[in-house]
């Protein structure tokens, strides 16, 4: 059993979340590259069965080096499906000073083993056949993709296997990073949309970057009339809403969602970072 000696901030803020298992799974990195100038993207191979995750949940990043005296907490980008069927984990991670945010960037190599645990119960999209039909709008800032991402993806894989009983249900995507370089995963989400129109919607906003010439992107941030707009197509009756970005962005978000008559209960998010 793992000593969680090292951990402070992260394990420390999330010590009231529910842990998927108590025990630590090992995961092996097989792959890492840069998504952007900011972002790197690492594959884990974890090949512990007991190890499983729904859309949405996050990991306690647990690193096997004595000079990183902090457990990391990251949220998942990939699919529970495809993860079944490979058992390979998608982490995508910003860069700062924060110590394991550091080792990923300055210190990972390939090969590097590091201990994962699966926690998180405030943004999980894990619908089930006797749910109610509802509409999903996500709202994402910079790095806050992961989590929703893995929604969108597990939907689609949904869409895929044409599950009949998920077939009315639609989605959109307001996604905004400072430049175009930092909306990661864009590409995924393209292939996404255009495979299936008529579910999946996206709109990408860059705040910091000069895009009036492109249309394929909306200049400026996320305004409560893109959320009404949202909210007005959807219905706020049907309509589930999860938040991934900065505090002050979901803070924002959450307050402009409620005066446009959101439920509360309908609201999702997580501030542990």
């Amino acid at each position: 059993m793992m000593s969680t000696k090292h951990g402070s901030d992260h394990l420390e803020r999330t010590s009231n979340e529910e842990r998927t298992n108590p025990e630590y799974s090992e995961a092996e990195v097989i792959e890492l590259n840069d998504m952007s100038p900011t972002v790197k993207r690492l594959l884990l191979k974890v090949n512990d069965q007991s190890f499983i995750f729904k859309a949405g949940q996050w990991v306690d990043f647990y690193i096997h080096d004595p000079t990183v005296q902090i457990v990391g907490g990251y949220s998942i980008s990939s699919e529970p499906f495809q993860f079944l069927y490979n058992r390979v984990l998608e982490l995508a991670v910003k860069f700062s000073k924060y110590p394991p945010a550091f080792w990923t960037h300055t210190q990972c190599q390939i090969g590097n083993k590091v201990s994962l645990r699966v926690g998180g119960t405030q943004i999980i999209y894990d619908p089930q056949p006797s749910d109610p039909h509802y509409n999903v709008l996500l709202i994402a800032g910079g790095i806050g993709i992961n989590p929703l991402l893995s929604m969108i993806r597990h939907a689609n894989s949904l869409k895929r296997a044409q599950t009949h009983w998920f077939s009315p249900v639609r989605f959109q995507l307001l996604y905004s990073a400072s430049t175009r370089k930092e909306l990661i995963f864009q590409d995924d989400i393209s292939e996404i949309v255009n495979n299936f129109p008529s579910v999946f919607q996206s709109t990408l906003f860059v705040t910091q970057e000069d895009v009036s010439s492109d249309n394929k992107y909306t200049q400026g941030r996320i305004q409560d009339s893109h959320l009404a707009s949202a909210v007005q197509e959807f219905g706020s009756e049907n309509l589930e809403c999860y938040i991934c970005g900065p505090p002050p962005m979901i803070e924002d978000m959450e307050s402009s969602l409620l005066k446009l008559n959101m439920k509360p209960e309908n609201v999702h998010y997580e501030k542990w970072w």
